[in-house]
């Protein structure tokens, strides 16, 4: 019995995963699941933890194989911005989605937690090596001249580490990025009002992530699905925004667009 139990719910998993590409999603979260883990070095869920909720807006029922009818918050495919106050679960949340990918057992908390299988999770690599990589959707004119349609290095900076990664991954066929603004080079991820008025454009060789987030999703179909917490630039390229408030997830794509 235990086992055909965990065929069923792989299967369901499964079931469930394949709907979020026929339903335009990029990832779901059941109602009830235990996001958060008991510790940094466990992988048991929490206890006593708050089970999570969906916003109305954002709530879609499925019917699986096996389960039957599940409910919880559907991410539409887009630019999906995580937002909230610090410790109220934003990066737990991400942590949930990068591992949606995979398939969960009974007891992980998690187990109708799915994400399109070709997720993935970008950050900041200092000192990584690059081999022969085109960076120059985002950078360009080196001071030193060196070419960057075919860029190498045993050393790379965080913001050329995370460029390359971008790039390297949308040739893997990614259809989703997962990004915490916490473990990101803030020089690529975003340059402010000042700072480009500062700095003139043909002085700065990079070309921010916030420039290229929406031609990367209509051009590319690649979704986002980014953690901030200190920048508000974001807003202005997000189709969907949820804020965590208190470990639970509340729609606010409405209020901020008014903002």
């Amino acid at each position: 019995k235990k086992a055909e139990n965990a065929i069923f719910l792989a299967e369901d998993q499964k079931a469930l995963r394949e709907l979020l590409q026929k339903e335009n999603l990029c990832a779901f979260v059941a109602n009830g699941s235990v996001l958060p883990r008991r510790s940094g070095v466990s992988d048991m869920p929490m206890k006593n933890s708050v089970p999570f909720s969906s916003p109305a807006s954002l709530e879609r029922s499925f019917i699986l194989p096996h389960k039957g009818q599940i409910s919880g918050m559907a991410i539409p495919q887009g630019i999906t911005l995580i937002v909230g106050g610090g410790y109220h679960g934003k990066s737990t949340l991400l942590e949930a989605l990068q591992n949606g990918i995979y398939n969960h057992i009974t007891g992980d908390g998690r187990e109708y937690v799915v994400t399109d299988d070709t997720a993935v999770k970008l950050r900041a690599e200092d000192g990584r090596s690059i081999r022969d990589v085109d960076i120059s959707l985002f950078i360009n004119d080196l001071p030193n001249k060196k070419d960057t349609t075919s860029f190498s290095t045993p050393d790379a900076s965080g913001s050329t580490s995370q460029a390359a990664a971008v790039v390297e991954h949308m040739e893997a066929g990614s259809r989703l990025f997962l990004i915490d603004e916490d473990t990101s080079a803030t020089n690529f991820m975003v340059r402010d009002e000042l700072m480009q008025k500062v700095i003139s454009r043909e002085k700065e060789p990079i070309t921010p992530f916030l420039s290229r987030v929406r031609g990367l999703y209509e051009e590319a179909g690649i979704s986002t699905i980014l953690v901030a917490g200190s920048s508000g630039a974001f807003f202005y390229k997000a189709d969907t925004i949820i804020q965590m408030d208190c470990y639970k997830p509340v729609d606010i794509t409405a209020s901020v667009k008014e903002l």
